[in-house]
């Protein structure tokens, strides 16, 4: 949610009730955590369907947006890195989006996980162990071509966010973006994303993962919430946080209470969209997962 300069803030905890005041994030990854971490993931697993090993659903895929909070609630370090690690090798997503990460997770990221190619997009500010701060996406792929970044506007005077977008050649379009936490950027960096992502070649399947600092029913959030996109986690059912629908919970909080985080996929290119959310540990966020499957189904790979 918050920027480079922001201090840690308490948040929902999905093993027990929220905590009274702000909470530190504990450097142990100990096997106790290691534990918890991967429970959850198996628990995303069979929410989503994807438990085992995909026979049944060969082309169905997962994606996840995640901020990290590796600088603010990390310091740079490795311990949230060795979670997420956890989850990826878990829940084995083709496409992970991540914000507020510093350059040397990701590289101790990518470095961890053989198959994935990837991006880092410096933001511009850097770390408090000097190193480059920004976004990143990371996929299942053989290539990755940047097909453009973009400053987006800055009328309230804060860090400067920015949107990176990339090809796969799986193929997919994959975009992600952090999006200002202060109230006066909110909308002109939204519709600056809109237009970019509406200006995309639209030859292949779009995916669009990111914080974007806002729940689901601000009007800010209107130029993504439209024909042509799809949000995982409502699919057309509303825009109401923690949203109870049959068994599920629509609009699942990242942040909370909030939902901060999203992913767009370009409506018409899947079916079957689900998607949950889990906490990964040593982030004020939660991880949301989405598992969807393509119309066309793409060239398995070895």
């Amino acid at each position: 949610m918050h920027g480079l300069q922001q201090d840690n803030v308490a948040h929902r905890s999905r093993l027990g009730p929220a905590p009274a005041g702000p909470v530190t994030p504990s450097c142990d990854d100990g096997g106790v955590a290691r534990v918890r971490a991967l429970l959850a993931v198996v628990a995303v697993l069979v929410a989503l369907g994807v438990a085992g090993d995909g026979t049944a659903t060969p082309y169905r895929h997962t994606y996840l947006q995640f901020n990290l909070c590796g600088n603010a609630c990390n310091n740079g370090g490795r311990d949230v890195i060795a979670r997420l690690v956890d989850a990826v090798r878990g829940g084995r997503p083709t496409v992970v989006t991540l914000n507020e990460l510093c350059e040397n997770q990701y590289r101790w990221l990518r470095d961890g996980l053989s198959g994935f190619t990837g991006r880092f997009d410096p933001t511009g500010p850097t770390c408090r162990n000097g190193f480059r701060y920004g976004n990143a996406v990371l996929a299942h792929a053989g290539s990755l071509q940047v097909v453009g970044g973009w400053g987006l506007p800055n009328p309230a005077g804060d860090e400067l966010r920015r949107l990176l977008c990339v090809r796969l050649d799986t193929p997919l379009l994959v975009c992600v973006t952090h999006i200002s936490n202060e109230a006066g950027n909110i909308a002109p960096q939204i519709a600056a994303v809109a237009h970019v992502l509406n200006g995309l070649p639209r030859d292949v399947p779009l995916v669009v993962g990111g914080d974007f600092n806002t729940d689901p029913a601000s009007p800010a959030l209107d130029p993504l919430y439209r024909p042509g996109l799809v949000e995982v986690d409502s699919v057309g059912h509303g825009r109401v946080v923690d949203q109870p629908h049959h068994d599920d919970i629509l609009n699942e909080d990242t942040y909370g209470g909030h939902k901060y985080d999203y992913l767009f996929l370009s409506d018409g290119d899947w079916t079957s969209v689900t998607a949950d959310v889990s906490e990964v540990g040593l982030s004020d966020h939660d991880a949301l997962w989405a598992t969807a499957t393509p119309r066309v189904p793409p060239p398995r790979r070895s």
